[in-house]
């Protein structure tokens, strides 16, 4: 009997619904055609809550940097109240045995996923976010601590603690975290940066591309959803 009805379930989808899943639950009408109204309706809950985006990235990855710089600040802006953001400055680094790091690009960039670990931890993602723009512009053509300072306008009120953690173990135990983070995407582990996650939800890499390229779209359907 169970296995009639999931037959019949299934044919009567491929009958009816014939538009994409993006549009499943854009009414009424959609839900009913697919077959998929107690999803939508538990769907509809979930805009109760702030969407979580994860941003995994390496500090001198140059598409995870002009991402930061022409994105970032915008994103964050517009859609701070519906979002909850997370960042991992991490990427395609690695643990070694003897518990030391290898980076992508290189000793500066482990000193600057380390150094944003740290500022991520101290201080206030509203304040975090300015920093992380500013800092990686600066990376450009100055090294960590000119960058630091360049950019610590932002951030001066919690510089002796940041320090202190880029200094000492904290920073270093920050990093594994990070990594431990990075490696525990589901149910795709990450091939490559930047690398979006939507409440914890780790796409295939092309559909990471378009998360890339459409999240503010993803987000203005959201936001629309919010306030129907």
């Amino acid at each position: 009997m169970l296995l009639l009805t999931l037959v019949s379930c299934f044919i009567a989808v491929a009958q009816c619904c014939d538009i994409p899943p993006d549009f499943w639950c854009d009414s009424p009408e959609s839900a009913e055609r697919c077959h998929v109204q107690a999803q939508c309706a538990n769907y509809k809950k979930s805009f109760m809550k702030p969407i979580k985006v994860t941003f995994i990235y390496e500090s001198l990855c140059p598409y995870c940097q002009n991402y930061i710089a022409r994105n970032l600040a915008d994103l964050y802006g517009r859609h701070r109240s519906l979002i909850e953001l997370e960042m991992v400055p991490w990427g395609n680094a690695v643990v070694n045995q003897d518990g030391s790091f290898t980076c992508n690009h290189g000793e500066k960039e482990c000193e600057s996923n380390r150094l944003q670990s740290c500022v991520l931890e101290v201080v206030k993602m509203k304040h975090s976010v300015p920093f992380i723009i500013c800092f990686e512009n600066a990376l450009h053509t100055l090294d960590v601590n000119q960058a630091l300072t360049h950019c610590s306008s932002t951030i001066n009120h919690a510089l002796p603690a940041i320090r202190a953690c880029f200094d000492g173990p904290r920073g270093i135990e920050l990093q594994r975290q990070a990594a431990a983070r990075t490696e525990a995407t589901r149910p795709y582990r990450i091939s490559e940066v930047p690398y979006i996650l939507i409440n914890d939800y780790s796409p295939q890499p092309p559909a990471n591309t378009v998360n890339i390229i459409a999240l503010k779209n993803l987000l203005y359907k959201w936001a629309k959803e919010v306030r129907r």
